[in-house]
C-alpha cells in the first residue's frame, strides 16, 4: 500500500505537470506564430543582451514615424525616424514596472555606419543606422542594456487600435494643427478636450503629435495612452488572448521569435502581473531647438528607472487621512498649499452653462495655476458607453504650468466609465467618499459620486500636481447652482489642507512572506511524513524477516524437540520478542529536522532584517539639511528642525530668508541627493512639499551649498 500510495501521488504530480506544460507550450507556440506575421528585426548578436529564466528584462518600444508624401505635396515625405523611444523595465524583485521615455530632442553624438561623426537629436540615429545604431546610442547614453526591441509603424498602430476596440481616455486640452502645402509636415491633429472614446485615427493623432509642448509632455502622452490600454484591457487579456496575439503580431516588428525567448518573457510577465506601472521622468534641460542632459541628470533618471519605488507604510497613510478629517472639523490648517481662488468670471460662465446639463455642474473654487495661465475651458458634450448609450458630460480644462501642463475636472451621468474602475483605495472625508487612482506612487485621478452623477479630477500628463493639492481641490469642487453652491459667498483663499502621502505600491508584504514560509513548512512536513512512512515500512520488513527465520528454525528443530521432550523434561521456554533497530530512523529524522530548522531560522532572520530595514529607510541622511523660513509665520523653521532632530536627521542652518518663490513648502536638493530629499519630504508633518533640484539663483539667495534645503515660502 505504501508503494502504491507513493507511486499514485507521484503519478498525479507528473500528469499535472505534463498537462500544464503542454498547455503552456501550446500558448507559447501561438505567440511565436503571431509574432511571425511580420518580419523579424535584424540586429547583430552583440547588440542585444541575452536573457535567462526569471532574470529582469529591459524592453525598448520604438515608434517609427515614416510617412510617404501626401497627394497634395509630393515633396512632403518623412524619412524613418524614432518618434518614440520607450524603455520598459520588468523586474520581479521590484514593486513596480518602470517606463522611461528617451527625449527625442536630446542632443547626442554618434557615429553613422558610413563613418561620419554626427551630433544631432537622438531620434535621428534611427534615420542613419536603423534600430541597431539607435540601440548602441541609447546604451552609450544611459548605460542600460536592452534585451528585446519592438518597432511599431504608425499605420499599423492605427489599425491595431481599431481592431482592439478603441480606447476610452482623457484628452487633456484642445489640439489642432493643419499642414500647409510647401511647409514642414507635422501630424495633423484635431481633438477636443475631455473623456472620450478614441479609435485608431484619434489615438494616432494624440500619441504622434510633436508640433507643440516639450519633449517631456510629448512622451507623457504616449505613456498615458499605454496606461489607459493596460487599465482597460489588462483584465480581459487572458480570456481574449488569441485575438490580442493576432493584433500584436500584425502590429509590431521584433527580434523576439524563438520559443525559449517568448517563454522567458511570458514567465516574467506572469510574475509581474498586477504590479503598477511607474512613469519615470527623464531629467533634461529644455532648450529652444533641442534638449541637453548632464551626466548627473542621466544617472539620476536611470537609477530611478532601475530601482523602482520605495513603498510607503499603511500607518503613515492612515495618519494622513486622520489629519485631513481633523482639519474638516475645524482644526488648524497646515501651511504650504499652493492653491489660488477661482476667478468670479469663470464661475459666472459656469452658472450660465449649468442649466444645459441634466445634473449639477460642479466647479472647483480653488485651483493650482500660475500668473500667465490660460483661461479655463468649459465644454459640454455627450459620450457613448460600450453599449452605445449616450451620457451627458462636461470638462473643465485648467492650465497649471508654463510647460503645457493641463489638468481636467469632469462630471457625467455615466457613473461607471472604464476610467473609474478598480480604484486603488477609498478615503471618506465629510459626506464624500473619494476614490483614489494611482500611477505608481502619484495620484492620477480622484473621483466621487453624488447626485446621480460621477465627478473626477485628472492630474496632468506628467502627474505634476501633488496628492495633497489634488484632494484639496476635490474638496473645493462644489455645484455652481443650488444647495452647497455657495453662490454669492466669498471664495476661500486657503482651502482645506490635506496631507496624503504617496501610496504604498505593490510589494512583498509580511503576510505574503509568512504564507510562503508556511508553504515551505507544509512541504517539509509532507517530506517528513514520507520519511516516517518509509522507516515504518523498513521496520516492518525487518520484523517479517526475523519471524520467517524463527519459523524456519523451529520447523527444522521440531523433531529433536519431540525426542528430547520424551526423555528429559524441559522448562517452558520464554517467548522471544523481536525488535527492529531504530538507529537508522532516528538518523533520518535528525538529518531531515536539521535542514528544516535551518530553513526556518534563515527565514526568520530574513523577515526580521526586512522589518528593521523597512522601518529605518526614513531615518537619517548623509547630506546636511538646512531649514529656512520665508513666511510671515514665525518659528516654522525651528519647529520642523525639532521634528527632524527627533528623527536623527543631520541639520545645517536653521533660520529665516527673504521670499524667493511662490507660496509653498519646498525640498531643494543638490546634485546626487534626490533620494535623500524624498526621504526628508516624507518626514515633514502635515505638508506635501514640492521636491526639486536647487537652481543656482536660489542657491545664491539661501547661501547653502551641498545641502538639502527645506524652504517655507
Amino acid at each position: 500500500m505504501a508503494k502504491r500510495f507513493l507511486l499514485g501521488g507521484l503519478g498525479v504530480v507528473l500528469l499535472s505537470a505534463a498537462g500544464t506544460a503542454a498547455v503552456a507550450l501550446n500558448e507559447v507556440h501561438k505567440v511565436v506564430e503571431a509574432l511571425g506575421q511580420t518580419k523579424a528585426v535584424k540586429i547583430a548578436p552583440t547588440v542585444l543582451v541575452p536573457t535567462s529564466r526569471g532574470a529582469p528584462e529591459t524592453l525598448l518600444l520604438v515608434g517609427n514615424d515614416e510617412r510617404p508624401p501626401p497627394k497634395n505635396n509630393p515633396f512632403g515625405s518623412v524619412l524613418p525616424h524614432a518618434n518614440e523611444m520607450l524603455l520598459v523595465r520588468i523586474d520581479p524583485s521590484k514593486p513596480t514596472i518602470s517606463m522611461l521615455s528617451i527625449p527625442r530632442e536630446l542632443q547626442v553624438t554618434f557615429t553613422a555606419p558610413s563613418g561620419a561623426v554626427i551630433t544631432n537629436r537622438i531620434n535621428s540615429a534611427y534615420t542613419y543606422g536603423g534600430v541597431e545604431l539607435m540601440l548602441k546610442t541609447i546604451k552609450r547614453l544611459v548605460g542600460v542594456s536592452v534585451n528585446h526591441v519592438f518597432v511599431v509603424k504608425f499605420p499599423k498602430f492605427r489599425r491595431a487600435v481599431d481592431e482592439m476596440g478603441c480606447v476610452y481616455m482623457t484628452v487633456d486640452r484642445r489640439y489642432y494643427h493643419v499642414n500647409e502645402p510647401g511647409g514642414e509636415q507635422y501630424f495633423e491633429i484635431n481633438l477636443q478636450p475631455g473623456y472620450q472614446r478614441m479609435c485608431g485615427k484619434q489615438a494616432l493623432e494624440f500619441v504622434a503629435n510633436r508640433h507643440e509642448d516639450t519633449s517631456l509632455i510629448r512622451d507623457a502622452r504616449d505613456q498615458r495612452f499605454l496606461l489607459e490600454v493596460k487599465a482597460q484591457y489588462g483584465a480581459t487579456l487572458f480570456e481574449n488572448r488569441e485575438e490580442f496575439e493576432r493584433i500584436l503580431g500584425r502590429a509590431v516588428e521584433t527580434d523576439l521569435h524563438g520559443t525559449s525567448q517568448v517563454l522567458d518573457l511570458l514567465e516574467l510577465l506572469v510574475q509581474s502581473q498586477g504590479k503598477p506601472v511607474r512613469q519615470v521622468p527623464f531629467h533634461v534641460n529644455l532648450l529652444s531647438t533641442y534638449d541637453t542632459a548632464t551626466s548627473r541628470q542621466i544617472h539620476e533618471s536611470v537609477q530611478s528607472f532601475l530601482t523602482g519605488t520605495a513603498p510607503i507604510s499603511q500607518r503613515t497613510l492612515n495618519e494622513a487621512v486622520h489629519a485631513a478629517r481633523r482639519r474638516r472639523h475645524g482644526h488648524a490648517n497646515p501651511p504650504g498649499l499652493s492653491l489660488t481662488p477661482t476667478p468670479s468670471e469663470a464661475l459666472d460662465r459656469a452658472r450660465s452653462d449649468a442649466p444645459n446639463l441634466a445634473f449639477p455642474l460642479e466647479y472647483p473654487r480653488a485651483r493650482q495655476t500660475y500668473g500667465g495661465s490660460q483661461a479655463d475651458t468649459l465644454r459640454l458634450y455627450d459620450v457613448r458607453d460600450q453599449r452605445g448609450h449616450p451620457h451627458p458630460i462636461y470638462v473643465i480644462v485648467l492650465d497649471s504650468g508654463p510647460l503645457g501642463q493641463f489638468y481636467d475636472v469632469q462630471g457625467s451621468t455615466w457613473t461607471d466609465p472604464p476610467l473609474l474602475s478598480a480604484p486603488s483605495q477609498a478615503v471618506r472625508i465629510g459626506s464624500r467618499t473619494y476614490s483614489l487612482f494611482y500611477t505608481g506612487e502619484q495620484i492620477r485621478t480622484i473621483a466621487w459620486r453624488e447626485g446621480g452623477a460621477a465627478y473626477w479630477i485628472q492630474n496632468t500628463l506628467t502627474n505634476s500636481i501633488q496628492p495633497r493639492e489634488m484632494l484639496a481641490m476635490a474638496e473645493e469642487t462644489v455645484p455652481v447652482i443650488g444647495a452647497g453652491s455657495g453662490a454669492g459667498a466669498a471664495v476661500t483663499s486657503a482651502p482645506p489642507g490635506f496631507n496624503l502621502p504617496r501610496r504604498t505600491v505593490a510589494a512583498a508584504s509580511t503576510t505574503s512572506k509568512i504564507a510562503a514560509a508556511v508553504s515551505f513548512v507544509c512541504l517539509a512536513v509532507l517530506g517528513l511524513l514520507a520519511v516516517l512512512l518509509l522507516s515504518r515500512r523498513r521496520e516492518l520488513i525487518v520484523l517479517r524477516e526475523q519471524v520467517a527465520q524463527a519459523m524456519a528454525l523451529k520447523a527444522r528443530q521440531r523433531p529433536l524437540l519431540v525426542t528430547a521432550a520424551s526423555t528429559i523434561p524441559a522448562p517452558e521456554p520464554e517467548p522471544t520478542i523481536y525488535h527492529a533497530r531504530r538507529r537508522w530512523r532516528r538518523g533520518v529524522l535528525a538529518a531531515t529536522a536539521v535542514p528544516i530548522a535551518g530553513l526556518l531560522a534563515v527565514l526568520a532572520v530574513h523577515l526580521l532584517h526586512a522589518g528593521r530595514s523597512s522601518s529605518s529607510t526614513t531615518r537619517g541622511a548623509s547630506v546636511p539639511v538646512a531649514v529656512l523660513n520665508a513666511t510671515s509665520s514665525p518659528g516654522a523653521a525651528h519647529r520642523l528642525a525639532d521634528t527632524l532632530t527627533a528623527d536623527r536627521v543631520r541639520l545645517g542652518k536653521v533660520g529665516n530668508v527673504k521670499a524667493i518663490l511662490v507660496p509653498g513648502v519646498y525640498v531643494l536638493y543638490p546634485s546626487g541627493a534626490q533620494a535623500e530629499a524624498q526621504r526628508i519630504a516624507r518626514l515633514i508633518p502635515n505638508v506635501t512639499p514640492k521636491i526639486a533640484q536647487v537652481q543656482p539663483k536660489i542657491q545664491r539667495v539661501v547661501g547653502q551649498r551641498h545641502e538639502i534645503v527645506v524652504l517655507f515660502d
